[in-house]
């Protein structure tokens, strides 16, 4: 019996034959040769030599990647065909999504976006510059999944693009993953599926991608980074609170002792006090007599930093040579809240009134004082050995061992 074009069987010495798909065969544009698990007459061999015929094989720089294109033309990337079975379980849903969207499926994630997005849910329920970080990672998602029926979205498929998207940016890989749980939590009601496939993926540490900066770090960072962007950096370390509440704060007047804040994540009012160091740093921050402004963070032109603007600043000054630490160690303006919560629990302040300062969750700062106690107490057992250390020195290393 002819096979199909580009097909070929393999017998093995068991008796048994094998049927390939390898198109371009013997030729210097040869693909790699694709398994078809199915006898010639039968009906899903009939079903695959049609799928063939829509596969794509693209090789760069040595390595090659598949795609499926489906009815209405969409390209699908497929895994390497060297697992056949989850080579083929891929092209048939690629097949299915395109059947469903030919159909007129219109409950596509793109369809869920422009629905959420014109709804209080992120119109109004979304701070404005908590809205801007979520429109990034839309964008990511509708990009990857836009025409894809939602309902066909799988955990498995998520998990894969953390651990392979996100690897080196676990705290971005939080954010993509709170910001697609919160979208299809909101379709589930509206019919775009019946359970948040989200909920089956491993979740980040919401706060602990973030490392606090050594000393050295604020060295590099106040003798290269631009000047305006150095109060910011101290309001951050003496106040504990996130990048957008920060750029945002008022400037206090001499005899306050504290900022009126409301935190936009949670919109919390939080009662922010000025340290005495961190006050003759605001009463030095330069200020314009004829041009007075209300907040506190400026500009070199005296004019108030947006929220974007700062961080294109930032990413700037990161980039610089002398710089490096920041990106290798992974140091964020993020990372200063965690300095911020050790030091106020390493001088003695209580869990609850470290939570009330810099306006974290209890069973988060109680996670950084477990850590800040392990500290504590090897100090202080280290200090409890100084003390019984003659008499415990000869059990140690013995009589004839004379001390240093």
């Amino acid at each position: 019996m002819a096979l199909p074009e580009h097909v070929h069987s393999i017998s093995k010495p068991n008796g048994r034959t094998y049927y390939y798909y390898s198109k371009f065969r013997r030729t210097g544009r040869e693909w790699p040769r694709v398994r078809i698990t199915a006898e010639p007459l039968s009906e899903e061999f009939a079903k695959r030599v049609i799928q063939l015929d829509k596969l794509d094989a693209v090789s760069a720089e040595g390595a090659w990647s598949w795609f499926f294109t489906d009815v209405t033309g969409r390209r699908h990337p497929l895994p390497a065909p060297a697992d056949h079975r989850s080579f083929w379980e891929a092209v048939d849903k690629a097949e299915a999504i395109g059947i469903r969207v030919q159909a007129g499926n219109t409950r596509s994630f793109r369809a869920l976006i422009a629905e959420f997005k014109k709804h209080r849910a992120y119109t109004e329920d979304i701070a404005e510059g908590t809205r801007e970080q979520y429109d990034r990672y839309i964008e990511m998602i509708e990009v990857a999944w836009g025409d894809d029926p939602v309902e066909t979205l799988e955990a498995t498929t998520i998990q894969g693009v953390l651990d392979k998207g996100f690897a080196d940016t676990p705290s971005a890989g939080r954010v993509f993953r709170s910001t697609l749980s919160r979208i299809i939590s909101w379709g589930i009601p509206r019919g775009f599926r019946k359970d948040n496939p989200v909920e089956h993926t491993e979740r980040y540490d919401s706060e602990g991608t973030y490392s606090p900066w050594p000393p050295e770090a604020f060295d590099v960072f106040f003798e290269h980074a631009r000047v305006d962007l150095h109060l910011a950096v101290y309001s951050g370390l003496f106040t504990g609170q996130r990048k957008v509440d920060v750029i945002n704060m008022l400037r206090p007047k001499s005899t306050d002792t504290g900022i009126p804040l409301i935190a936009q994540k949670t919109q919390d009012r939080i009662p922010v006090q000025i340290h005495s160091e961190y006050r003759g740093l605001i009463d030095a921050a330069p200020t314009d007599k004829d041009k007075p402004q209300l907040r506190l963070h400026l500009r070199a032109d005296g004019e108030p930093w947006s929220y974007e603007g700062f961080k294109t600043a930032w990413g700037r000054a990161l980039d610089k040579k002398p710089m490096a630490m920041f990106r290798e160690k992974r140091l964020v303006f993020h990372g200063l809240r965690k300095n911020a919560v050790n030091m106020l629990l390493e001088v003695g302040c209580t869990e609850e009134e470290v939570s009330a300062i810099v306006g974290m969750s209890a069973q988060m700062v109680h996670h950084y004082s477990k850590e800040v106690s392990k500290f504590r107490m090897a100090k202080r057992a280290m200090q409890i050995l100084e003390s019984r250390w003659s008499e415990q020195r000869v059990h140690v290393l013995g009589a004839k061992k004379k001390e240093v």
